[in-house]
């Protein structure tokens, strides 16, 4: 069913391809968990890279989906031992902007993810998929900065609204992130 769902939305992408523009998005995160029990929990510098496409609505307001793969995760320190644990996840980042001035905008809109894999950076990377749920929902707000007619750069914060750990506690994604964008159409 995930499969299906992905395929449904590359080719409906590409069908609107000659319309909308497209392009690559790549990028940093540094992301953590916050809520119950996160205090021996730090951030982690990770990616995310993916596609984008842009959307015209209204004389100044764009609306962007993307499909993404990006790596969220902290780093859990315990007994003075630090693991990174590495939270992989294909998103789909929905966002609506507005455009200040031809060359600014300020973006919120919400966020699906699917947890693909989930590891464990102490030894040899052990699978804590199990640990997690598979998937994560939230919203994102931050701002774009057009560079060129060709390439843009973004920052943005992604606040977690649902449970990902499939344990006692309540734990959200959280993540800061920057990426620049290419148009390639």
């Amino acid at each position: 069913m995930r499969i299906l769902f992905i395929l449904l939305l590359l080719a409906v992408l590409n069908g609107n391809a000659q319309e909308h523009p497209m392009g690559i998005k790549i990028g940093g995160n540094i992301s953590n968990l916050s809520g119950d029990g996160t205090d021996n929990l730090s951030s982690m510098v990770n990616f995310h890279a993916g596609f984008f496409m842009e959307i015209d609505a209204a004389k100044d307001f764009k609306i962007q989906p993307e499909l993404l793969f990006s790596v969220y995760g902290f780093k859990l320190d315990s007994e003075g031992n630090t693991s990174n644990v590495r939270l992989n996840y294909i998103i789909l980042p929905v966002m609506a902007k507005y455009f200040v001035s031809e060359k600014f905008s300020f973006d919120a809109g919400p966020q699906v993810g699917l947890l693909v894999t989930a590891k464990n950076g102490t030894g040899s990377l052990a699978d804590v998929k199990s640990d997690f749920y598979d998937r994560d929902f939230g919203i994102n707000a931050g701002a774009t900065l057009v560079i060129s007619e060709k390439v843009s750069a973004s920052v943005r914060y992604y606040f977690g609204l649902t449970d990902v750990t499939a344990i006692d506690n309540k734990n959200f994604n959280r993540a800061f992130q920057l990426a620049f964008q290419f148009k390639i159409n």
